[in-house]
């Protein structure tokens, strides 16, 4: 189960609804069109347009520095994204842990690789 196009839209959602409370402050209003273009863009999977538009949200942020309370709203929005990042890989280590001492056995990389390819119809 993997949530990181959610999760990732999730974010891009609340960065501007962030940019959006501020859109008045210099140079929020141009960085607030180009993060809406880069969640268009990553939803259409256009990662090289994605990537434009972001370093375009960054240049018109570090252009026209935010606000302190913009800043803090922003850094808050992302230190919950990252803290979540981090929470799935213990999460997953915990299921893991649980898996195998009731009595799993946990998958080699070579299995893993091979059920990738599997399921992907390759062969190796």
């Amino acid at each position: 189960m993997d949530f990181t196009i959610t999760n990732n839209s999730k974010l891009l959602d609340e960065l501007i609804q962030v940019l959006e409370r501020h859109h008045d402050e210099p140079g929020i209003a141009a960085a607030l069109d180009d993060l809406k273009a880069a969640k268009v863009n990553y939803l259409q999977r256009s990662m090289d347009h994605m990537m434009n538009c972001l370093v375009l949200t960054t240049y018109d942020l570090v252009l026209h520095p935010p606000s302190k309370e913009l800043l803090s709203e922003l850094r808050t929005v992302i230190h919950r994204y990252v803290t979540g990042i981090f929470e799935v890989g213990s999460k997953m280590t915990e299921l893991a842990r649980q898996y195998e001492a009731s009595g799993g056995k946990l998958s080699s990389d070579e299995e893993i690789l091979s059920e990738v390819d599997e399921r992907r119809g390759g062969s190796r």
